[in-house]
């Protein structure tokens, strides 16, 4: 599974790219606000972003209509046409303005994905993944896992080249559930990075480790 980083915050995100282990960063309107970033500031952030070492980022254009989504679309893919990722919400005018882009060969990822409908009509978009809230499902009172493994099965059957970027992780047990069921990436708070790596028994074996280490050295 692909890991990414779901941030504004410049340090928190170079901290998580600092890992080894995480390839990129998704941000969204919610996040630029919480860490106080401008619109006019995105792309600064962006190429800050990418200079520290990601591999993708995913930017939600937020325009009013499908020529303004489309023009602010490609004025974020400009900023690194391999790496950024155009983010749309997966609705009639974002997916008609994924079309677009699509056609222009600028990766679009759908998001705000929650039925299979979504999931099917992304695939005949050429959306390369849609973004799937686990969280938010589950928050609903549906059974998250379940509906995201039906979605992956859906895209499967179809051999789509559409990828589900699962999102609203909150607990680290959680991506192995969805690892489990196919999904190729997910993107997690940073806390949520960090709490992956943490095991008692690990940290147990690694003071015994350090101490027979420090005792052969002396002899």
């Amino acid at each position: 599974m692909r890991l990414l980083v779901d941030s504004a915050e410049l340090e928190a995100i170079c901290e998580a790219l600092m890992t080894g282990f995480v390839a990129g960063v998704t941000m969204n309107p919610t996040l630029l606000r919480r860490a106080g970033v401008p619109a006019s500031r995105v792309p600064d952030l962006a190429r800050a972003v990418l200079a520290a070492g990601a591999k993708e980022i995913h930017l939600q254009a937020t325009a009013d209509g499908v020529p303004a989504l489309v023009h602010e679309g490609r004025k974020l893919a400009a900023i690194d046409p391999t790496r950024v990722r155009v983010k749309l919400v997966a609705t009639p005018v974002g997916y008609r303005a994924a079309t677009a882009l699509a056609a222009e060969g600028i990766g679009v990822t759908l998001t705000g994905v929650y039925t299979l409908g979504q999931a099917l009509v992304a695939d005949s978009v050429a959306a390369r993944s849609i973004a799937v809230y686990l969280g938010r499902i589950r928050d609903a009172g549906e059974d998250g896992l379940a509906l995201i493994g039906r979605m992956q099965m859906l895209l499967d059957a179809q051999r789509s080249e559409v990828e589900i970027l699962a999102a609203s992780i909150r607990e680290p047990e959680e991506l192995a559930e969805l690892a489990l069921l196919g999904v190729a990436s997910a993107t997690v708070a940073q806390p949520i990075l960090t709490r992956m790596l943490e095991s008692d028994a690990t940290a147990a074996a690694a003071a015994v480790f350090a101490e027979d280490a420090e005792a052969i050295a002396q002899t």
